[in-house]
């Protein structure tokens, strides 16, 4: 029963068996100024009291209102304000202005726990209205969040690698006094799905509760949504499937003796089977004299290995030209990067080709090698007859020629060597011939054994 008092002054007590409130009765429209009203946002004027519904335990229900300047000139708000447990508003910091004939629109949120009535008072610059509403005997749900269980208002799974699964836990509880069921739980959206074991349809005594696990499982990479389905309660889902981070990579140097003119391999291991396709950089940097035969089998000092799903490896040729040195290979994939040095040794010289050829007045002596030192300079000659007999040796201090050489060359230490020498004799009696090469790691003799005849 609802009984009224003292109604002359601008007041009433309203009582009834669950609630007790005082409700002004001031007009929605501003005592001061008359010129700012508070309306709905279909424009009606705000009753006196506006009621925002009847909602579950910890559900949110929300109300807009507006405060229009119905004056030919700007209005200014000084306070806006809500008073009321569970009750809040979402509105511009005051004081703020509102132009003529226009009108800046607000939101009251509402949101309680307890089963019950509820009631704020809703005040801006003499206008005052009474806010009413109610919680009904509902279960409480609750999510794990960062410092513990928090109201359940939505889950978001944030980066999930694609193809593995992430889960968040949902409490449901009986917090009212009385005996409450739990109603039907579902997953709607790509990639959500509810866990084996979710207790709907259980009944709950006061105090009792019971949980259950919603998945996230991203078959591809961008951002997924979906929707939680308590009872007539629906909750956003969210989450961001991701490609699977690239593995770390480890690098091993595979040339076999460790020398000029070699070839040898890198091998760049995977600390584990990819999961995902992925490219891969590798370059080679030489600490050494130019020479541009030192590179990647693919040509060039920079080279990229693709990998796929499932792999273990990948294999980069090489080749480590004719200069000694130190090769150094780096490796990137993903974030993860490898280096790896590889020190080329000095060597004697070495000879690829070598010929003789005889006229009637000379002899000519072709040696094609390389110096991997680039410091050859000490030749020797010696030339014998068909019986092994020596019938000269001829020494010859080529260091300053090869210097000039090297100098000019970008290719290593490749080298092509023609020496003509003059026969005042029968150059039909010279057979074979000995080049003695030296430079700083050693020396070479090569037997040329036969002569052609030009």
């Amino acid at each position: 029963m609802t009984k009224r008092l003292d109604q002359g002054r601008g007041f009433q007590v309203l009582r009834d068996r669950s609630l007790t409130v005082a409700a002004l009765f001031f007009a929605a429209v501003s005592s001061s100024f008359g010129q700012v009203v508070l309306v709905l946002p279909d424009g009606a004027p705000a009753p006196g009291l506006y009621d925002l519904g009847a909602v579950d335990s910890g559900q949110i229900a929300t109300a807009r209102f507006r405060l229009r300047n119905t004056s030919a000139g700007a209005a200014t708000v000084s306070s806006l304000s809500v008073a009321g447990v569970g009750f809040g508003v979402n509105a511009p910091s005051t004081p703020f202005g509102i132009p003529a004939l226009d009108a800046v629109d607000f939101t009251i949120n509402f949101q309680a726990t307890g089963a019950g009535s509820y009631s704020a008072a809703l005040r801006a610059d003499g206008i005052a209205i009474l806010l009413t509403a109610s919680v009904l005997p509902s279960l409480t749900y609750r999510a794990d969040g960062a410092n513990g269980l928090v109201l359940l208002t939505g889950l978001d799974f944030g980066a999930v690698v694609r193809g593995t699964a992430a889960q968040r836990r949902v409490t449901v509880r009986n917090e009212t006094s009385v005996i409450l069921n739990i109603p039907a739980i579902s997953v709607q959206g790509e990639g959500f799905t509810l866990a084996a074991g979710a207790p709907f349809g259980q009944i709950l005594q006061p105090q009792q509760g019971g949980e259950f696990n919603v998945v996230f499982s991203p078959l591809a990479t961008g951002a997924g949504q979906g929707t939680l389905v308590i009872g007539g309660r629906t909750f956003p889902l969210s989450g961001t499937g991701t490609e699977p981070p690239l593995p770390k990579v480890s690098l091993a140097i595979d040339l076999q003796p460790v020398a000029s003119a070699r070839q040898g391999n890198i091998v760049i291991r995977f600390d584990a089977p990819a999961q995902t396709t992925g490219m891969g950089t590798a370059t080679l940097e030489f600490g050494g004299s130019a020479d541009a035969a030192i590179a990647f089998a693919s040509g060039g000092r920079t080279a990229t290995f693709a990998i796929a799903s499932g792999d273990t490896q990948a294999v980069l040729g090489f080749q480590t030209g004719t200069s000694a040195g130190t090769i150094t290979f780096s490796v990137q994939l993903g974030q993860s990067t490898e280096r790896q040095s590889v020190a080329i040794p000095a060597a004697k010289p070495t000879v690829t080709a070598s010929a003789g050829v005889r006229s009637s007045g000379a002899v000519e002596v072709r040696v094609t090698g390389f110096d991997n030192t680039r410091t050859l300079g000490g030749l020797v000659f010696t030339f014998y007859d068909g019986a092994g007999k020596t019938l000269a040796s001829v020494p010859d201090d080529a260091a300053a020629d090869f210097a000039r050489f090297f100098a000019a060359s970008d290719l290593g230490g490749v080298f092509q060597l023609r020496a003509i020498f003059p026969v005042g004799g029968d150059a039909s009696q010279i057979s074979s011939c000995d080049v003695t090469l030296a430079n700083s790691a050693g020396t070479t003799i090569q037997r040329i054994a036969t002569f052609s005849i030009l």
